[in-house]
């Protein structure tokens, strides 16, 4: 079963909210996936490490952008490198999901997939990836899509919101409801209601995954299955342009993976709760700010890997 687990780590972001935090030793903003918050390499690192503990380097995709291709090329280890798939543009997190997704599946059509954000900073690494481990061990006992669920500290209106049923006794529970950045007083109400932040992280079946994205996004599902069919999303360096994803790239619908696909399949999803692990989303300022106050500018130690 192991050997149909992949990860697809999501590099192609700007950054935009948080660049006037995230800068290298010159003092040179970076989009916050290259940044280095202290002694222990970049976050695009951390997530390879972390990916690197649920299945092999040969099964680790990374989504990065063409525009930053600079930065990728240093940022990767050569391991990663070979494995990068290359977005032209960036036409929404939907797209950015979407496109590693048809590239795992020409590969693996029986695939396992785990979608890791490159901009998540975690106190206790055995948590987060005991509980992935146990959201694949889900996935191929049946289960379709698993989304990792956070108990929140606060009723911020950033993250997204799962709200969900009773337990199951294989752990997961099914998601009633599933909102996107809501408005501060539904957040609230969400909050103290029980629910959990939105991760951004999940594990799935990947064809299931994609029949969703057939359900809800049939034409941005068939352009971009066409061009991935024409050519392929970039070769070992990025060197090779992709031709064909960069012509219909212009033409695709910008969608939000979380607002126009998870909250319009809610019934479709499962949770899974994760236990306290100090998990932090790094996507704006004030999270950036409380994060470096709290844990100063030494990152904790994470196990030596191959991509340490």
């Amino acid at each position: 079963m192991a050997s149909h687990r992949w990860a697809i780590i999501m590099a192609a972001g700007d950054g935009a909210r948080v660049r006037s935090l995230t800068k290298d030793a010159t003092g040179v903003a970076l989009p916050k996936q290259f940044w280095s918050p202290g002694t222990d390499g970049s976050l695009i690192r951390w997530t390879l490490r972390r990916a690197s503990r649920l299945t092999s380097s040969a099964r680790i995709v990374t989504v990065v952008a063409a525009k930053h291709r600079d930065l990728w090329r240093v940022a990767l280890p050569a391991e990663a490198l070979a494995r990068v798939v290359v977005q032209p543009e960036n036409r929404g997190t939907a797209t950015g999901v979407l496109l590693p997704l048809l590239h795992v599946l020409r590969r693996d059509p029986d695939a396992r997939v785990a979608i890791l954000p490159a901009d998540h900073a975690v106190e206790d690494e055995d948590v987060l990836v005991y509980t992935l481990q146990l959201a694949f061990d889900l996935v191929e006992g049946g289960r379709s899509v698993i989304l990792l669920g956070m108990t929140p500290d606060l009723a911020d209106p950033g993250y997204g919101w799962i709200v969900s049923g009773d337990t199951h006794e294989d752990g997961s529970r099914p998601v009633l409801l599933f909102r996107e950045k809501p408005e501060a007083l539904v957040a609230r109400k969400l909050y103290l209601g029980g629910a959990h932040w939105s991760s951004f992280m999940l594990v799935a079946q990947a064809r299931a995954l994609l029949s969703i994205y057939e359900r809800i996004a049939p034409r941005l599902t068939r352009m971009l299955a066409r061009a991935c069919d024409t050519e392929l999303s970039g070769s070992a360096t990025g060197d090779g342009a992709p031709g064909a994803l960069e012509r219909v790239y212009s033409r695709l619908p910008s969608m939000d993976f979380s607002r126009d696909l998870l909250e319009r399949s809610a019934v479709e999803l499962r949770m899974l709760p994760v236990p306290p692990c100090g998990w932090t989303d790094l996507g704006t300022p004030d999270r950036i700010e409380r994060w470096t106050r709290d844990h100063g500018t030494d990152r904790f130690e994470h196990a030596e890997t191959q991509f340490a």
